[in-house]
């Protein structure tokens, strides 16, 4: 159970954010698993089929329901480079804000893997009712895997795709313990209260040490 939920950890600090002040909404995704372990097949059924992105700004809130009474909440921020963790975990509420270092210590590896494009004409798509443009992506220890961008919203900014040309709405990302192909099922530009990135009450503050001892230090660090 710790390392499915360490893994979508990771995974939604990894996913990308706008990093430009040009768009307020929200983003529906569906996920796709592939090459999970034996341990986590066993649970499929547990697995997120959804994300919602809530994005205003620099900020990005990103929501999983995991089942079984489980929920979580990330929040980032890319100008500040901090981010807070929500967790509800059968009732226990936690709230666990991080700087650029503590960030880091959760997703060691992708932080330090700089991506390569191959840009492939005259193979474009829809997503989400963007006309989307195809990118293979190389990155070292992982190989090469396919994006499907748009530039008709602001360039997106993540740890696996910094640099790309647009806003990538298909796509896959990898956990390092399985593989998820990440797809836009609806864009939708809205108003969002600021509340909605931040602490809400009934939420016990750890700091980063405090969470990684009650998740028994399977964080690193």
């Amino acid at each position: 159970m710790k390392n499915l939920v360490l893994a979508f950890m990771a995974l939604a600090i990894a996913l990308p954010t706008f990093a430009q002040k040009k768009f307020e909404g929200t983003i529906t995704y569906s996920l796709e698993y592939k090459d999970l372990p034996a341990e986590m097949a066993a649970m499929a059924a547990m697995l997120p089929d959804e994300m919602v992105s809530r994005i205003k700004g620099d900020k990005t809130r990103m929501e999983q329901s995991m089942g079984m009474g489980m929920s979580q909440v990330t929040i980032s921020n890319t100008k500040t480079e901090s981010g807070t963790l929500l967790m509800d975990m059968m009732g226990k509420k936690m709230a666990v804000e991080m700087n650029k270092e503590e960030l880091e210590k959760m997703n060691p590896e992708k932080a330090a893997q700089k991506p390569e494009f191959k840009y492939i004409s005259g193979e474009e798509k829809e997503v989400a009712g963007y006309k989307c443009k195809k990118a293979i992506v190389s990155l070292e220890g992982v190989g090469e895997m396919v994006v499907y961008y748009t530039e008709e919203l602001p360039a997106g900014a993540n740890q696996q795709y910094e640099g790309l040309k647009g806003f990538p709405l298909e796509y896959t990302m990898d956990s390092g313990q399985f593989k998820v192909m990440v797809t836009a099922t609806e864009v939708k530009t809205e108003k969002l209260d600021n509340s909605l990135f931040e602490i809400p009450d009934g939420f016990e503050k750890l700091t980063f040490e405090e969470f990684q001892k009650a998740m028994g230090g399977m964080m690193g660090g």
